[in-house]
């Protein structure tokens, strides 16, 4: 059995192997926290979709000179919003990992508004959770569109990309690594090594143990390449 799918799907793969069935996990999601590789594919995909979007909000937070709140999937995992955030240029990133300060995040927006930027991007992660009750479903951009424009008095909007990351045509780069995912299951099938997950690990496909995978979420630390440039070229990260 070929079970492709995100932690769920190798977590219950996992136990099915404990039956002693013939398993192979293939990672897939958009979230990119599967524990044990690199990158699962769907993620750059979403990346592409979410950097659009914030692209294209550029231009009505130049024109009507407003604050710009943008929640992007990923449930605990900030991978998309980091990711796209920084691609497409966002001003303040905040991820459920890192937590935020609401005074901070108001801070560095009046900041650029004395400097004559008068609008603002803020990428949020849909999982962020501050003052206890951010919560999917009642998600961050709401609550904080609010706070920001009470707090600052300049005029916020938000906008919840939602499902629409999930779908469209996949990138390049994760037909490329589906295939070779793909391909290295059946290299494992045939060798009768069964009860791995295959992954990208340093720019080579191999595969790791479900036993090591199962239960485990990959997050993004704090001293993350991207976070760590995104700080030195000024972008806030809420904390």
């Amino acid at each position: 059995m070929v079970c492709i799918g995100g932690n769920g799907t190798q977590k219950t793969a996992y136990k099915i192997s404990q039956l002693g069935l013939n398993v192979i996990g293939i990672p897939k999601t958009i979230d990119n926290d599967v524990y044990g590789t690199d990158v699962t594919f769907g993620f750059q995909s979403a990346v592409d979709i979410a950097t659009e979007a914030i692209d294209r909000l550029h231009s009505t937070a130049s024109s009507h000179k407003r604050v710009m709140v943008i929640e992007l999937m990923g449930h605990k995992a900030g991978w998309i919003t980091l990711y796209a955030g920084m691609a497409g240029g966002a001003d303040v990133i905040l991820l459920p990992e890192l937590g935020c300060d609401i005074d901070k995040v108001n801070k560095a927006i009046l900041n650029r508004a004395k400097k004559d930027k008068p609008y603002s991007i803020v990428a949020v992660g849909e999982g962020l959770e501050f003052d206890g009750n951010c919560t999917k479903g009642n998600g961050p951009a709401s609550k904080l569109s609010k706070l920001i424009e009470d707090n600052t008095g300049l005029e916020t909007r938000e906008t919840i990309l939602g499902y629409v990351q999930r779908g469209g045509s996949p990138s390049a780069f994760d037909r490329n690594l589906a295939t070779r995912l793909g391909g290295h299951a059946t290299e494992l099938i045939a060798k009768g090594q069964f009860g791995r997950m295959v992954a990208l690990i340093d720019e080579r496909i191999t595969s790791v143990p479900l036993d090591k995978v199962a239960g485990k979420l990959k997050l993004v630390t704090p001293d993350h390449d991207l976070i760590v440039q995104g700080k030195r070229m000024g972008i806030s990260f809420g904390v």
